[in-house]
């Protein structure tokens, strides 16, 4: 009997993690964060290459062990990878072995759900994303597009509660990725809010980030730096990405990334191509 009686799906509490480098030094890639992402949330964690994301988003996923602090996600804490936990990387993670069906189907497999009833789940996803036509095709006949869609049948057929995307769209063209973007949300969004999958999902991209999210956690240098809510009804088009608020928001992810005009992290890189 599940005797929860908060929300909070993921929390972290003060957690560190660091690495060693060949040289001997040691590199802090996540430090001090403590987070809580309400269940059902759709998070996205921005911030420049090498802040600490990826790093964070697989310590949820228990592929890395916090150096300190700890994780705990529907109020357990993790000790290792789990069913309730999926994960799209952002390279291809599908079996190139397989059949596409057979790639959707393989969670379940492992659990030990009937032949019957996965094939019908994997079925279920497959026409979701668009991908009933070539349940029996090849990995490599797909594009990249395609093959994301897999991704994404595969980690809702597999039904944890939790879903991690690495930069799972960044390497798509723009009319791929926000067709991909259309589809995530329609899965996310399918049963309603109280059905809803929490999502934490890391994107480089700004105006990605403000079309997925509720809310959108800011790293700098390991450390969360911000906590922004986007409250814009959904579905987010390119013209609400115009309101004001959505352009007040999108002004404070370009200053945290240097990007925007006067901020402080522009002006030092000025001054680094003056050779000041």
């Amino acid at each position: 009997m599940n005797t929860r009686v908060d929300s909070r799906m993921i929390e972290l509490v003060h957690v560190n993690r660091s690495f060693k480098r060949a040289d001997g030094q040691t590199v802090k890639a996540v430090q001090d964060v403590s987070v809580v992402v309400e269940e059902g949330e759709f998070v996205c964690l921005v911030g420049p290459s090498g802040c600490g994301k990826s790093t964070l988003l697989q310590m949820v996923a228990g592929l890395l062990e916090p150096s300190d602090g700890g994780i705990a996600v529907a109020g357990k804490e993790i000790s290792g990878p789990g069913r309730e936990r999926g994960m799209v990387f952002q390279k291809d993670s599908v079996f190139p072995w397989m059949r596409v069906i057979d790639n959707v189907e393989y969670g379940l497999k492992c659990r030990g759900v009937a032949a019957a009833q996965r094939r019908d789940i994997a079925r279920t996803y497959l026409a979701r994303v668009g991908l009933a036509h070539v349940e029996r095709a090849w990995p490599r006949e797909l594009s990249g597009g395609m093959l994301k869609r897999v991704a994404i049948a595969t980690v809702f057929a597999n039904g944890g509660r939790v879903l991690l995307l690495d930069e799972p769209f960044g390497a798509l063209d723009y009319v791929t990725r926000r067709q991909l973007q259309s589809v995530l949300l329609n899965l996310w969004d399918e049963g309603g809010s109280a059905a809803r999958r929490t999502i934490l999902f890391v994107t480089h991209d700004v105006d990605e980030a403000l079309a997925l999210a509720d809310r959108i956690l800011v790293f700098h240098s390991g450390r969360q730096v911000d906590d922004l809510a986007v409250t814009a009804e959904r579905p987010r088009t390119v013209d609400s990405l115009l309101l004001p608020d959505m352009v007040a928001i999108k002004r404070k992810l370009l200053a945290h990334l240097g990007l925007e005009e006067g901020s402080a992290a522009s002006r030092i890189a000025a001054s680094h191509e003056a050779g000041v």
